[in-house]
This record gives C-alpha cells, sequence and structure tokens, in this order.
C-alpha cells in the first residue's frame, strides 16, 4: 500500500518543500503503452520531518546517545516553550504536504538504547501539546494559520498512518485549480488546491540519482566492495538452485521425505495440543536456514551496498561463505544417498561437494583425485537452475597437463558417450596461489530444466602430450587439446581441429586480414581484435541480418577527490604521508556526522568514499590506460570456446588491468572477463576503475539501465527527473550520471543495440555519444563523513583491529577483482530484448558438484539423470523460487514473466502456465494463489488493499487461478506466487 524513505535528491527535496510535494503517488508503471493504473500504483512519503533523512524532529531526540535536552523535570513555562518549538516544526511539515495527517519518525541510527526515557520524554510530549493548546497559552492558528484549528498527537504505526493518508485522498473534495504565477513566471497553484490530496502528483521512474549536497552524490556504492556483491550473488543463485533440488527430491523420492538426512541440527519446539506436547519443526530448522539467514542479513543496506566497514564486510562474506558450506553439506549427501546402491564401497563419491571457487580456478576434489592416483575417476554433475533447456560450456578446474577423456552419461539408454573435451591455460590473471592451471571445457548440451547433466572424467591410457604451442610475431599463440594447429603463411589462416560431426561443432577459424586484425568467427557473430593488443574493435551478429558495430574498448580510471590532494600545490602537507612513503589514510573519528554541509558548500571538503564518488575535477575526463602490445597477443583455440588476451597499464609501468575475450560455440555474445588490480595507489590518489565500451550508435544522451533485474528504467545525461522548477544540475556532471546497473544496461538506435550485461551490481552510465561505461573497482583513501569512519580501501592480507584496541592498518597489498560483462550487439531498437535474453542465465549460471570414485565402482546415475521437468516453462518465464515447505506435500511456487511490454515480437506478451508442469508424478490437490511475500492469501489482501487512483478500488485483473485448473496467466513482467498442496 506505501513505501517511506527518507534520502531524495537535496534540489529535488528543497522543490517539494516548496509546492507540499513531500508525499504522492507511485506508480511503477513506466512502459509507453501503458498508463499508471491502481494495480501498479502506492503511495509514498518522507521520513524524517521532510528534511532528506530519517530521524525526530530538530531537538526532540530523547534517546541516550542523542544530545537534545529532556523534557521531563522542565519548568511549566520551559516545557511550554519547548512545545512551541515543537509545534512550529509539526507546522513546518504539514506545510510540506497534503491532508490533514503528517508523520513523524521519533527513532534514527543508535537511538534506540533507552525506552524508558523516550517514552518518558514521548507521553509527556503529547500530553504538554494537548493541555497548552486547551488552555489557550498554545494557539494552532500560530503555526498552521487558518488551515487547521486543532491538532492532536498520537502513538501510531505506517499502517495506520498509510490508512490515514488514504481517509484523507477520498474525503477530500476537487477545487479549481486557479493558476497564477510566481515572480519568476513559474506556475504555482491556489493555497487550497496546493494543499488538497485529489492533487498528489503521480511519480515514474525512481528517485536516482541522489545527492545530499551539491558536490555529494552517492553514486560509488552502487560499486563498493565489487567481491563482496558478486559473493552476494552467488550466495542467491546457490540458496535458488538448492531449494529447488530439495524439492525436486521430495516429488520424486518418497524415502527422502521419510528417511530425511539430518537438517543441519534438530532445531524443534514443543507445541502442546490438547493438553499433549507434540514436537513441531521451529522456524529455524530448514536445512538451509545458515544460508536463508546470511542472504537476508545480506540484503542490509550497508551490506550488498559495500559501506560498512572492513571487518563487517568480512563478517558478511564469512556468513554467507558458511552459509553456502552448510546448504552444500545438505544437498550432496542427499544426492549420494540417490546415486550410491548399497554394493558399493562406503568411501564412493564421499568428497562430492559444490564447487564455489571457480572464478579462481580452484576446485579441490578435482585437485585431488588425479593428484596421485590414474585409476580415479571424476564425476560432475551440472545443475540447470532455469525452467527452460539450455546448453552451455562449462569448466572444470585440473591441475596437470595431460589428455584427458569425458564422457556424458545418456539416461535414456543407461550409458555413455564420449563429448568433446578442451583444454585451456588458466593464466591466473588473480594471482591465487591455489588455482589450477587449467581449465578443461566440456559442453553440457540439452540441460534439463530443473535438472542434471552427468559427465565422468579420467585420465588418458596414453601419455600423449596435449597441449602444442606456436608462438610468432605473425601468429598468434594457439594451445589445442589433441594436435598441433596447421598454419599457412600464404593465407594468412590458421585453423583448429577438423569439425566432429558426431557432437555438431563447426571448426572455429581465426582469419588475420590485415597486419591490423584478428577475426573469430563461430557462424553465430563474428569479432575483430586487434592482432597487435588483442582489443575488441568490432562485433558482427549474423544471426541478426548481420548488423555490425564498431566499438573502441578501453579502461581506465577517474582519481578520487579528497580535501587533502585539493590544498595549493605548493603546500608540502598536500599529502599525509608517513615516512615510508606510505598514504596515511584519512579517517573522520565522528562516525554518524553526517551534516558537515550545513555549513556551506561541499566543494572544498566532500572526499570521495564508499557512498561518493567524486572525481577530482566535476568534468575530469577519464585517464585512459593503454593496451600493451606484446611481442604475440595470446589466442587460445578450440572448437568449444577460443580465448583473446589483453593486458592494460599505463605507460612505463607493469599492467594492472588483464583481459581474456571468449566467443563459446553456439552463443551469440561476447564474454569478457576482467582482472583489477591491484589498482596502484603509490601517487596517494584514489581511483575509480572503469571499463568503457564506445560505440557509433546515436543514443543521443539515452541509455537504458535495470531496476533489480526487472524493470528497463530510461535514462537521459544530465536529466535527474527532479521535481520543480528547472534548476542546473551540471556540478557533478560525471558523478551525476551514474545509475545502479544490477543486470544489464544498454543503448540503441534505428540501426543498432548494444547490451552489457554485468554479473554483479555496478554503476554505470553513457557519459559520450554511443559509449557505455561501468565502474568495475573502486581503492579510496579517504572517507566520505557517511558513518563508515573508514577509506574504502580493501587489501589482500587483511586489517588490524578497529580502535580502541588497534588502528584498523591495512595489511597486504590491493585486493584484485575478476569479474565478467557479457557484450551483445542487435538490430535496431532491441537493446533490452537482447539482454533479457541471457539475463537469467548470468544469474543462474550452471552449478557444478564435483566428486571422485574408482574406475571400478558403480556409480546407480539413472535416478538422478531423471530428475527435473518434464515440460520445459515458456522461454520469458523464471522459476524464482520453487521451495519445499515443512508440510511433506506442500510448495511455495514463485513464477515471473521476464519480459516488459514492447521489448520482444516473441515475448512481451501474456503467456499460460500449466503449474501441473511444475510436478512430475504428482497431482496436484490445491493452489492458493499468494502475495510476493508469501504469508499472506492474495484474495484476502485485495479485499483490504487501499485504491490510489482516486475513484473505486481495481479488482484483480484477468489471470486469476481457475478453480477447474492449474492453467493460470502471466502479465509481461508480472510475478505471482502460490503455494499448491500435491498428492
Amino acid at each position: 500500500d506505501a513505501l517511506y524513505f527518507g534520502r531524495i535528491h537535496y534540489v529535488d527535496l528543497e522543490n517539494r518543500q516548496k509546492e507540499a510535494q513531500c508525499e504522492g503517488i507511485w506508480s511503477s508503471k513506466t512502459s509507453p503503452s501503458s498508463s499508471p493504473s491502481a494495480s501498479s500504483s502506492v503511495f509514498w512519503g518522507l521520513t524524517g520531518s521532510n528534511r532528506g533523512n530519517y530521524g525526530a524532529p530538530d531537538n526532540f531526540c530523547f534517546d541516550s546517545l542523542c544530545a537534545d535536552e529532556p523534557l521531563v523535570g522542565l519548568s511549566e513555562d520551559d516545557l511550554r516553550t519547548r512545545t512551541r518549538g515543537f509545534l512550529n516544526s509539526v507546522g513546518i511539515q504539514a506545510s510540506q504536504t497534503k491532508g490533514r495527517n503528517i508523520l513523524l519518525t521519533m527513532g534514527s541510527d543508535f537511538q534506540y538504547a533507552q525506552a524508558r526515557k523516550n517514552y518518558q520524554n514521548l507521553d509527556l510530549l503529547i500530553d504538554a501539546v494537548g493541555q497548552f493548546l486547551r488552555d489557550g497559552t498554545l494557539n494552532a492558528s500560530d503555526f498552521f494559520g487558518d488551515r487547521f484549528d486543532s491538532v492532536r498527537i498520537f502513538y501510531s504505526t505506517p499502517e495506520r498512518y498509510t490508512s490515514c493518508k488514504h481517509a484523507d485522498l477520498m474525503n477530500s473534495k476537487q477545487r479549481p485549480n486557479t493558476v497564477k504565477r510566481d515572480t519568476s513566471g513559474y506556475e504555482v497553484e491556489e493555497s487550497d488546491a496546493k494543499f488538497n490530496p485529489q492533487n498528489w502528483a503521480v511519480k515514474t521512474g525512481d528517485f536516482f540519482p541522489y545527492a545530499d549536497c551539491d558536490h555529494c552524490y552517492w553514486t560509488g556504492y552502487f560499486s563498493s566492495r565489487q567481491s563482496l556483491k558478486r559473493l552476494e550473488r552467488v550466495g542467491s543463485s546457490f540458496l535458488h538452485a538448492a531449494r529447488q533440488i530439495d524439492s525436486m527430491m521430495k516429488l520424486y523420492f518418497s524415502w527422502y521425505k521419510n528417511e530425511p538426512i539430518p537438517r543441519v541440527k534438530e532445531r524443534v519446539k514443543i507445541k502442546s495440543t490438547l493438553g499433549k506436547p507434540t514436537r513441531v519443526p521451529s522456524w529455524n530448522s530448514s536445512p538451509f536456514y545458515s544460508l536463508e539467514d546470511a542472504m537476508g542479513v545480506a540484503q542490509h543496506h550497508d551490506a550488498v551496498a559495500g559501506t560498512a566497514k572492513q571487518h563487517v564486510a568480512y563478517d558478511y562474506a564469512k556468513l554467507i561463505s558458511s552459509g553456502i558450506s552448510d546448504a552444500n553439506a545438505f544437498v550432496t549427501a542427499n544426492l549420494r544417498r540417490i546415486l550410491l546402491s548399497a554394493s558399493v564401497s562406503g568411501g564412493a563419491l564421499d568428497d562430492l561437494s559444490y564447487c564455489p571457487l571457480l572464478n579462481e580456478t580452484v576446485c579441490e576434489v578435482s585437485k585431488q583425485a588425479f593428484e596421485n592416483d590414474d585409476n580415479e575417476a571424476i564425476y560432475v554433475f551440472v545443475y540447470n537452475a532455469l525452467a527452460h533447456m539450455r546448453s552451455e560450456a562449462i569448466s572444470l578446474p585440473v591441475y596437470e597437463d595431460v589428455t584427458y577423456e569425458a564422457y556424458q552419461y545418456n539416461s535414456h539408454v543407461d550409458s555413455w558417450s564420449h563429448v568433446q573435451a578442451t583444454l585451456v591455460p588458466n593464466m591466473n590473471y588473480a594471482q591465487v596461489a591455489e588455482a589450477a592451471r587449467f581449465s578443461l571445457y566440456l559442453d553440457a548440451l540439452e540441460m534439463p530444466p530443473l535438472g542434471f547433466v552427468i559427465f565422468r572424467i579420467t585420465k588418458s591410457t596414453t601419455n600423449f602430450h596435449s597441449l602444442s604451442v606456436k608462438n610468432s610475431a605473425v601468429t598468434p599463440s594457439l594451445y589445442h587439446t589433441s594436435r598441433e594447429a596447421t598454419s599457412s603463411h600464404a593465407s594468412n589462416t590458421v585453423t583448429s581441429e577438423p569439425r566432429d560431426e558426431a557432437n555438431n561443432l563447426r571448426p572455429r577459424t581465426l582469419v588475420i586480414q590485415s597486419p591490423d586484425d584478428i577475426i573469430i568467427n563461430n557462424d553465430i557473430i563474428s569479432v575483430k581484435f586487434d592482432r597487435s593488443t588483442g582489443v575488441i574493435q568490432s562485433i558482427q551478429n549474423i544471426d541478426e541480418g548481420g548488423v555490425i558495430l564498431e566499438i573502441e574498448q578501453r579502461y581506465g580510471f577517474y582519481t578520487a577527490f579528497s580535501n587533502e590532494n585539493s590544498r595549493e600545490p605548493e603546500k608540502e602537507d598536500s599529502f599525509n604521508v608517513k615516512g615510508d612513503g606510505m598514504c596515511l589514510p584519512g579517517y573522520i573519528n565522528a562516525e554518524g556526522d553526517e551534516m558537515p554541509w550545513l555549513l556551506g558548500s561541499a566543494n572544498k571538503w566532500q572526499n570521495a568514499g564508499a557512498y561518493i564518488f567524486r572525481p577530482t575535477t566535476p568534468k575530469e575526463s577519464l585517464h585512459t590506460l593503454s593496451p600493451k602490445v606484446p611481442g604475440s597477443v595470446l589466442v587460445f583455440q578450440s572448437n568449444l570456446v577460443t580465448e583473446v588476451h589483453a593486458e592494460f597499464g599505463e605507460l612505463g609501468q607493469a599492467p594492472w588491468i588483464k583481459q581474456i575475450s571468449r566467443i563459446f560455440h553456439g552463443k551469440n555474445y561476447v564474454e569478457v572477463e576482467y582482472a583489477v588490480g591491484p589498482v596502484p595507489i603509490d601517487d596517494c590518489v584514489g581511483k575509480e576503475v572503469i571499463a568503457r565500451y564506445s560505440s557509433s550508435i546515436k543514443n543521443g544522451g539515452k541509455f537504458f539501465s535495470d531496476s533489480n533485474g526487472r524493470q528497463f528504467v530510461g535514462r537521459t545525461l544530465g536529466n535527474h527527473s527532479v521535481f520543480g522548477k528547472d534548476v542546473s544540475l551540471d556540478i557533478e556532471p560525471v558523478a551525476s550520471n551514474f545509475y545502479p546497473v544490477n543486470t544489464a544496461m544498454f543503448i540503441e538506435d534505428d540501426e543498432h543495440s548494444f547490451s552489457v550485461l554485468v554479473d554483479r551490481s555496478q554503476a554505470g552510465s553513457s557519459l559520450s555519444e554511443g559509449s557505455l561505461e561501468l565502474i568495475i573497482q573502486r581503492r579510496l583513501l579517504h572517507d566520505d563523513s557517511r558513518g563508515v569512519g573508514e577509506p574504502l580501501n580493501e587489501t589482500d592480507i587483511g586489517i588490524t583491529p578497529c580502535p580502541p584496541f588497534g588502528d584498523a592498518t591495512r595489511l597486504g597489498s590491493g585486493v584484485i577483482v575478476k569479474g565478467i560483462h557479457l557484450l551483445k550487439v542487435g538490430k535496431a531498437r532491441s537493446g533490452a530484448r537482447i539482454a533479457r535474453e541471457h539475463m537469467d542465465q548470468v544469474f543462474s549460471r550452471p552449478h557444478m558438484f564435483v566428486a571422485s570414485s574408482s574406475k571400478q565402482d558403480q556409480i546407480r546415475l539413472r535416478q538422478l539423470a531423471e530428475i527435473g521437468l518434464k515440460s520445459p516453462l515458456p522461454q520469458n518465464v523464471m522459476i524464482i523460487s520453487f521451495v519445499g515447505l515443512e508440510e511433506d506435500d506442500s510448495f511455495l511456487v514463485r513464477l515471473g514473466h521476464q519480459f516488459d511490454d514492447d521489448e520482444s515480437v516473441d515475448f512481451s506478451f501474456p503467456v499460460e502456465i500449466d503449474l501441473q508442469d511444475l510436478f512430475p508424478n504428482k497431482s496436484i490437490h490445491s493452489i492458493s494463489e499468494k502475495t510476493l511475500s508469501g504469508n499472506q492469501d492474495l484474495s484476502s489482501w485485495e479485499q483490504r488493499r487501499l485504491s490510489w487512483d482516486k475513484t473505486f478500488r481495481e479488482r484483480r485483473r484477468k489471470g486469476v487461478v481457475n478453480k477447474a485448473s492449474s492453467v493460470v496467466v502471466l502479465e509481461p513482467l508480472e510475478i505471482r506466487t502460490f503455494e499448491i498442496i500435491v498428492k
């Protein structure tokens, strides 16, 4: 019904205060083909007495950590004076919104320590207001003019306040809006219309960007702590898959519910039923509780945002990692029970485990399996958590340069078939000590929805050396899994393995057309690289009419503003430097001191920090890093994947950004994997590291970023959608134009579209025509005075204890962060479509469980291979949740339509789904549609739901569950939640 928040752009806030628009209607519907409606609208309002934050009115915070004088103990005259001040604040707040009700949020960070002290003073304040107004010593007209003649304050809740605002709307009477103009010619409303709730403005889009002062844009935290942001995404993806596997086991195996594996810990409570104690599951009895708990905590606004202290960030990471480990133990223990027959030795597959460190090319199981025993076999169980069939090249870390034999299990005939396996060296750009020397790529074809494909890998019985290398100034380096490359300098062509008809793999061809380019072609896309550097120059989408987009790829950085390096250059103390020449971080000891800008412009003092992105100069150009020109570009080529390597750094210095561009068999995108760091700070200047992709697209300053993976929101360079007068906001033209990118961003024109998909949340923008850029790492040396109290300077060894137990000194070098961008090119005005096609695949990568066993062990595979949906769901539908509830035959299912209106001619339409397809071997007994949170019936909630369309409550649109059928309808971008009982 409503959403309340505190932080809003300071110019937006000033205008809304003047025009009584600090509350209103917010419609989430932004599609041009759909107008705002009651079904997509909620009420919104500001907390903190409309002052841009949250907390009590000034001078009325009564907690132990507040400096305001308590009311208890004051004389009557002093109490009257304080009450007058309180009513004056209330009057100002009332003038900034419409209707008869306003909300006072009495509390803030660190201000809930002493309930008795708080409530004693609040009780007195409530009584004092009533007393002084009744006895006439204070008059309502002194604070509200002729708008109100009485005031009543009382304890309330957000729910009650929302109901009161709705009553304001329903009871108000529309009056003529006589228009007049102020001295500047700006239209203003007459007083009655100004405060009439019928004139609440409808807000669309979002409230980004946010700035709380003139040089203070909170756009840096979109990219702060990139490693933690990635871990949060990995934990969420694994929890999504683990819940599904648990549900599939419940559906397929009767013994699973009768003989369950111990669920981490026995957490039960005793419930009395008719006087008899009964053991029932406790609220934390889920086998995934520790991971669910960690992922819930990670949604805190200082967790995934990256704005916590370093020690706290470590703790968030520890919680997520521990949760993944607990969930892995439960899932793999049950997988072993399915896989092993009674005749198999007890040690078989006892090392079965999820591989969470594939981004570091680490898998302990594959390392130890082949270390000392050539008689071992590795089993790889690949789970597809998407609701439709997919094919992917998966990568298994291996540690020896030998020939590997790979086989895929076929459950239909209960046999193994030989499959293509490609060995690619790991250059270990992230400098991981335990990283495998090689990656073994396997082609996981036709992975069933919510099901497994299974591989068996052994060392070849021959001693044939699998890799051969050619290096020259003309021919890029080539690694092959089976035979030496053949080259023909006459035709300047190098060809990899011949066509494998059995696996339908096309040979991948590398063509050197001129001294300046390399072309990689998989018959779906064709990618041109600069031959001297390995940098991408163009991408052609052959499947979309051969559309070609020229791309200039660059890495670089903006230097971070600090009030130390902004001093006059001739001063010797321009930098705070210790005797060893290392920078000394600029700490703000007064944690939580968030309002120094009240003293004036922030121009001279506002540092860049965990929250704030601020280049040294407002219009600073990107400091680009030059691509290195090696003697030979490094290219690893095979039928499954081809890699082109590149390095970037400042002239005369060692490169500190490494890049691998990958083109996969059968895929229409380029995967760009980057390794950033350690970011150099020997100049005592923090840096915002940027990946920029420039193209010939004429986007006119408009670009699109996603909102939590759902709607794409249009952004326009320099247009911040601030309410009210057209105020110039060119104070920080770089920082103010970055927006959160959770899954993808794109630009488009009448000829081309270009999309970049990310594997974690990042800040993104389009600062120049045809470009997209993202902040891929931040290393800063000063605090920005927003409560963190320390610089965002992550190092690879750690940090000493915080004061008073230590000085929070960073230990080691800066961290190295790896990440992935997917680059996609499409036809005109297709940016949303080409992004949507792979957003779910990026979030839910195939999940690999790896185990080893003796070659002689007989592993029972058919049961596991047959798990999954019998029929895939439509391509535009995702199973967002599939959770087995405590009752044996009950499940919570969330389905999401993954396309919006007008994004695709094939997928932007309502789609029918038969819920029975989700429950093979079972029949549905009952279906109950729930609210998104799953805690109440949708029909019950809709009877109570408040309508904000100013007329009547809107009833449920089509798509309601048919009681006689299990078929439901999903509208574009709709998410629906069901509790389903099967039998």
